[in-house]
């Protein structure tokens, strides 16, 4: 591990040895927890559970208005679900590390309030783990489904059979490979480099699973075990409004690119910023056609800072003179251009 990584990153204590340590934690961060989902979180988890000597699992809430949901966890799970409430909100880099230390297994899943895991999740990936004891991470290839559940889209198919991946630096770094509640780590990795950035506010897990691929070997699940809900509720749809989410994963290049191997570094880091100012320019097309503006005009100036060259800075500049006519003539007017281009179309 490069030596200002143990400066910048919070540290992860080992714990003392146990001969009773689990193999897994599975570790639910909350706040302000939607019960539907949170329900459902925990149901699935609990379907696929082995037993307190083998999983350890624990909502850790930090510090949520009206309190952590124990009468919730304690209808669903009894007492088999521990909840853990901090005295004082962390923040999402500060949540995700306090889980980690909290957890006792030997591999720890950081399993959002909102996703879901599905059936076969630990019984998979325990056997990929057993059979390389090498590895640091595991993930699953995972769908992304709606606030009720439906799936509207699969994670990339990264091998056609359960691997260790090679290449997959590269990848992570340059691409949209993976999300969270795919994705269990050895607490011994987290140890060795680290927890997550709490500079960062949208990329801090892409962050994560890059510093992981530098150091450690990761294994590949292709079956789809794992579901990651996207609704206008959670965080990376807020930032996505804002702009603030590019404007981290610019960030989170900066930082990662000292991670990259040296005869390839200045290579990757510019294929990363093209791939995400691509994601950016797109953000901001679709906000512009619902009419949302200033989302738009955030997503601009990401994207500007992401990568301003060739394609990229044309279509920025021809989507911010459609902004700036759509604030001068209004969304009437632009509504009746949009009409009669529509009109004018051949057939």
């Amino acid at each position: 591990m490069a030596p200002f990584l143990a400066e910048k990153m919070q540290v992860i204590r080992p714990l003392i040895p146990d001969a009773t340590r689990p193999f897994w934690s599975v570790m639910i961060p909350t706040y302000n927890a939607r019960a539907n989902y949170l329900e459902e979180t925990l149901k699935n988890v609990l379907q696929q559970d082995p037993g307190p000597a083998q999983m350890q699992i624990e909502v850790v809430d930090d510090c949520s208005p009206d309190g952590a949901p124990v009468e919730l966890v304690r209808r669903v799970a009894g007492n088999r679900v521990a909840v853990h409430q901090e005295p004082a909100n962390n923040g999402l880099a500060g949540i995700w590390n306090r889980c980690i230390e909290r957890a006792r297994g030997e591999w720890v899943h950081i399993l959002h309030q909102d996703d879901v895991v599905l059936p076969g999740f630990y019984e998979h990936l325990h056997d990929g783990i057993i059979c390389n004891p090498h590895l640091g991470m595991a993930f699953c290839r995972f769908a992304i489904s709606d606030a009720n559940g439906h799936w509207k889209e699969l994670g990339p198919l990264e091998s056609s059979t359960p691997s260790v991946l090679d290449g997959w630096l590269e990848r992570v770094a340059t691409g949209y490979h993976l999300e969270c509640p795919a994705v269990v780590v050895k607490r011994a990795t987290y140890e060795r480099l680290g927890g997550f950035n709490a500079e960062l506010t949208f990329a801090l897990d892409l962050e994560m699973w890059v510093r992981i691929a530098a150091n450690v070997p990761v294994l590949y699940e292709p079956q789809i075990l794992a579901s990651f809900r996207r609704h206008g509720g959670n965080q990376s749809a807020v930032q996505e409004r804002t702009g603030a989410s590019m404007e981290d994963m610019a960030k989170a290049i900066k930082i990662w690119k000292d991670y990259l191997p040296a005869n390839s570094r200045t290579q990757l880091e510019q294929q990363g910023r093209r791939y995400w100012a691509d994601v950016a320019l797109t953000l901001a097309q679709i906000f512009f056609s619902n009419d949302d503006v200033a989302a738009c005009a955030s997503q601009l100036r990401a994207a500007k800072d992401l990568w301003n060259r060739g394609q990229h800075r044309s279509r920025r500049l021809r989507l911010e003179t459609k902004v700036r006519l759509h604030r001068a003539l209004g969304e009437r007017a632009i509504s009746g251009m949009r009409e009669f281009r529509r009109r004018i179309r051949p057939a």
